[in-house]
């Protein structure tokens, strides 16, 4: 897990040039990193959910 920082992969960092083949791969290899991270960060954000609401609810049931 990072510490919010987002990381610049040096191929967005660098002027428009023509690509190549080998370029177009990384790019496509970069995406689908980042679209992983992002999937895992939402699993993670729907499990902490969850478990706020069931902790939630055992705790107004021993309130009572």
């Amino acid at each position: 897990m990072t510490n919010g920082t987002a990381e610049t992969p040096v191929s967005a960092r660098n002027p428009r040039t023509p690509t190549t083949a080998d370029e177009l791969d990384t790019l496509k290899r970069e995406l689908m990193k980042a679209e992983v991270r992002l999937a895992k960060a939402r699993a993670t954000v729907v499990s902490a959910e969850i478990d706020i609401k069931v902790l939630s609810v055992r705790l107004k049931t021993l309130m009572k």
